[in-house]
């Protein structure tokens, strides 16, 4: 999983990109080095800074080398693909050869789904790992142990980042850019308003003692994770949608409370119904940035307006499915 600012073009637009999406990571590192128990950075404010860059710049090439090497490896399926579906179709054959292009394209969209997974898994971890090593052999102030403390550190790079990278999106040139970063950072404040109202109406949803700067930063932590993937339904059955939606928040809000053992201030919920009911709160409360997203996708899916039609209805000529 990559960052995409979008701030530019040319040499000049791909160089400020990838400072941002540098500047990005970095951000997630130094958020999960002040939430992870194990993650520790001492030393003097400059030692953790330059901790914080030289962690984040190899947890960057991990990814460039992961995301290059994925589009090396697929570009000649891509590009097969493109070209079976650019070609002239054989009416006269079967359904499975005129489908093919399109399934093959398909199977390359789930393939590329499962990379950036396992991109997300593994190479935000072990780049963080191999960072935090390398700076403590050189001499510099960091910790990081424990296979599942390197794990959650890693998730937490991740989802920063990429929120990090939304709220940069904000700066971009297109419109539509700005405007759907604006949406997906609306989102994701949204649910950490709705965690925090759950919080403070359940009795079984809670977050430890903290500073209220660290609560605030664990909240957000946890409505990023909402984001990877962010899911959107529309089944024709009333109310399905919903249900779906409300057990899939309930499913990672569990799994979140299961990682932040291992952060602190750790989140808490003590049951079922604690649990379902802070997913239902989250799930209203990002109701209006689901209906934002609904609106834009119908906007930029209406047909371009006709154009004029040159010979108005009475021109006197003749018309009919023989002319």
């Amino acid at each position: 999983m990559t960052v995409n600012t979008g701030l530019g073009h040319g040499r000049t637009g791909r160089g400020a990109a990838a400072v941002l999406r540098l500047a990005s990571v970095a951000a997630g590192v130094a958020v999960a080095a002040l939430l992870v128990v194990d993650f520790r950075l001492t030393g003097s404010a400059g030692r953790q800074i330059l901790v914080v860059a030289l962690t984040a710049a190899l947890v960057s090439a991990g990814i460039w080398a992961a995301s290059s090497l994925t589009a090396l490896l697929m570009r000649p399926s891509l590009r097969r693909a493109r070209g079976l579906l650019a070609e002239e179709p054989d009416l006269w054959g079967s359904d499975r050869e005129f489908f093919a292009p399109m399934r093959r394209l398909m199977f390359l969209g789930v393939v590329q789904t499962l990379v950036n997974l396992l991109v997300l898994l593994t190479v935000y971890p072990l780049g963080l790992w191999a960072g935090v090593r390398i700076c403590a052999a050189a001499g510099l102030p960091a910790r990081l142990s424990g296979l599942w403390p390197v794990f959650v550190s890693g998730l937490l790079v991740a989802v920063v980042a990429t929120t990090a990278g939304t709220f940069l999106g904000l700066f971009r040139r297109r419109r539509a850019g700005r405007a759907a970063a604006a949406r997906s950072l609306a989102a994701v404040l949204l649910n950490a308003a709705g965690l925090a109202l759950a919080v403070l109406v359940l009795d079984g949803v809670r977050l430890d003692a903290a500073p209220g700067w660290r609560q605030a930063l664990a909240l957000c932590a946890v409505a990023s994770l909402f984001m990877l993937p962010r899911i959107t339904l529309s089944l024709p059955v009333p109310g399905i949608a919903s249900i779906v939606l409300v057990a899939y928040h309930c499913l990672v809000l569990w799994l979140t409370c299961a990682a932040f053992a291992f952060v602190e201030p750790r989140l808490h919920a003590d049951g079922f119904r604690q649990l379902a009911g802070a997913a239902a709160i989250m799930w209203a409360a990002e109701w209006p940035a689901r209906l934002a997203d609904r609106r834009a996708q119908g906007a930029a899916a209406q047909p371009a307006p006709l154009l004029p039609d040159p010979f108005p209805p009475d021109h006197g000529f003749p018309s009919g499915p023989l002319y």
